[in-house]
């Protein structure tokens, strides 16, 4: 009687690999958009506490002319809620319907046969982040009016006090203060003066910085895989698959047509089958490889720590189990677990290295281990090739060739693997580049605010400068310098926390069958900076005609 196989859509290819595509992509939109909501929060609190301590005499007079409190707070609330509302309204425009489009346009061109594929406007997700926005905006209006509304309408006609100049810490230090001159220490008072300016200002700096270290540290993470898989950790170049209850005659015709080809210089027979991996209840399908030859394996497939670099080898002693699996089911070196081959073969091994892996699921176990644990001798369905010419037409000759030996069921390239991960992962290109102008757009945006809001704040400081004979120049160097600093601890802090943040968003955004790099390159670190003290830069020159505009008699007149 013939035998039925049922293969439901779980069981093809491109399906699955459709469905990793959207996985990965849902799990990068869980984390971004939150980061992106602290930062925009940031932006909104900063500029509307600053409005309404900017109009504390317009309030006073409100207060003075007998409207109540809420009154006052109502005339605030309701520019905070219209503006929150109509931002809300282009971001939902432009996140629901522009950037997924783009984003499924660009995996679509990897897929034929999808046809248009729909992208529904998702009401909840709309109304969440608009009501988390107006809730921020609005809370923030509030503390702020609040904090003014409760002085009398007489200071409140009068401009707030100038804060209070204190000791710094920098100045115990005797030997380190001494050897500063009165610019810089007057830089030095003015950023520990102003703690509020000085924690926002480096934490706006620090999230621009942390958020283009992830976009490209994601990108170097996600191309790790391609490189260090195919050119790394397999460096053979073709396997073939055997017929199975292949004869043993077959099998040398085959072996012997291989050793004739010029441009093989070598090649290596193993067992390949599909098992389970079982480990304190839980288990993940994984392949096992026993290879002909352990000695011979390492110059096949390259074995060591990702940490460390340690080279390991295949020995009786215990199996190899890839780092993937191993951080999914918790298993340590030295641990024990179970090898299920079908309903029937069931085996203890335990596990002897952990090496770096980035696709599948992988088992390595000696052919002598292998006979103890399961009483027969492996069956080789597999040959590993190392190919001297990796040229499409000789891969095409060579596979051609192949296939047409009797007992050869199929031919796989190194080459045609990679090429198809680098198709895949060139169209995460558009999610990166998209996750990076977004981050230096908002980047912009913060550091702009936060400028601005501190050339309002010292309006009379700065005309005091001016009047006491500073030219434009050295009064916009009074400022740049400590905006200078600034940017360089919020580098450095962004650094930090971009670091751990990329950590965290490569862990989500895995899949079980693929780990991510772990390492961002540091070209990624040196974009990230450049771009960040660019920005930092581009503002200041635009502060600079603000600066400019600063009126001496305007700024230092009397409310009297």
């Amino acid at each position: 009687m013939p035998k039925w196989y049922v293969l439901d859509r779980n069981k093809i290819q491109s399906y699955v690999e459709y469905g990793g595509d959207t996985e990965r992509i849902g799990a990068i939109g869980e984390v971004f958009p939150v980061i992106f909501f602290l930062v925009a929060a940031l932006v909104s609190l900063t500029t509307m506490t600053r409005m309404v301590e900017e109009q504390r005499t317009q309030i006073g007079i409100l207060k003075a002319l007998g409207y109540t409190g809420f009154d006052v707070a109502k005339k605030y609330g309701l520019y905070a809620l219209l503006a929150t509302a109509g931002g809300s309204i282009a971001g939902v425009l432009v996140g629901e319907t522009i950037l997924p489009k783009i984003i499924i346009e660009a995996y679509s061109m990897m897929y034929t046969g999808i046809g248009p594929v729909k992208h529904p406007f998702e009401t909840r997700f709309a109304l969440t982040a608009s009501a988390a926005s107006v809730c921020i905006t609005l809370g923030a209006t509030m503390f702020a009016c609040y904090k003014e509304l409760r002085e009398k309408p007489a200071q409140l006609m009068r401009p707030e006090a100038p804060k209070e100049g204190k000791r710094i810490w920098l100045e115990r230090i005797g030997i380190l203060w001494r050897h500063l001159n009165f610019t810089w220490k007057s830089t030095l008072r003015n950023l520990f003066r102003y703690k509020k300016r000085f924690f926002m200002t480096i934490f706006g700096i620090g999230g621009c910085m942390a958020l283009l270290l992830v976009g490209f540290g994601l990108k170097d993470s996600i191309f790790a895989i391609s490189k260090n898989q195919y050119q790394n950790i397999m460096t053979y170049d073709a396997s073939v698959t055997l017929e199975d209850d292949l004869s043993a005659k077959k099998e040398q015709e085959i072996a012997s047509w291989i050793q004739k080809q010029h441009t093989i210089p070598s090649s290596t027979k193993i067992r390949s089958v599909s098992v389970d991996v079982e480990f304190d209840g839980d288990s993940k399908s994984a392949s096992l490889f026993v290879p002909e030859d352990a000695k011979e394996l390492s110059s096949y497939i390259r074995f060591k720590d990702r940490i460390s670099g340690e080279k390991y080898r295949l020995s009786d002693n215990g199996i190899i189990l890839t780092e993937k699996v191993c951080s999914l089911l918790g298993i340590k070196i030295g641990d024990t677990v179970i090898i299920k081959e079908g309903e029937t073969k069931t085996v203890r091994a335990k596990v002897e290295h952990i090496t770096e892996n980035y696709m599948h699921h992988n088992i390595y176990m000696s052919k002598d281990l292998y006979q103890k644990l399961y009483g027969e001798e492996p069956e080789y369905n597999q040959i590993l090739l190392k190919d001297k010419d990796r040229s499409e037409k000789t891969e095409t000759d060579l596979g051609k060739g192949l296939l047409k030996q009797e007992g050869v069921a199929s031919v796989s390239f190194i080459s045609d693997f990679e090429k198809e991960m680098n198709d895949m992962l060139n169209n995460l290109n558009i999610v990166v580049f998209v996750l990076i102008v977004s981050a230096g757009l908002l980047a912009f945006v913060v550091l702009y605010n936060l400028n601005n809001i501190n050339i309002a704040e010292r309006k009379a400081e700065l005309a005091t400068l001016k009047v006491l004979g500073f030219y434009d120049l050295e009064t916009a160097a009074y400022v740049y310098r400590e905006n200078i600093l600034l940017t360089v601890i919020g580098t450095a802090v962004g650094a930090g926390l971009g670091i751990l943040l990329h950590r965290y968003v490569i862990l989500t955004a895995e899949v079980d069958l693929i780990m991510f790099g772990r390492q961002i390159l540091p070209a990624s670190y040196l974009y990230s900076v450049l771009l960040t003290i660019g920005f930092a830069a581009l503002i200041n020159f635009m502060m600079f005609f603000q600066l400019r505009k600063i009126s001496m008699v305007e700024s230092l007149k009397s409310t009297e």
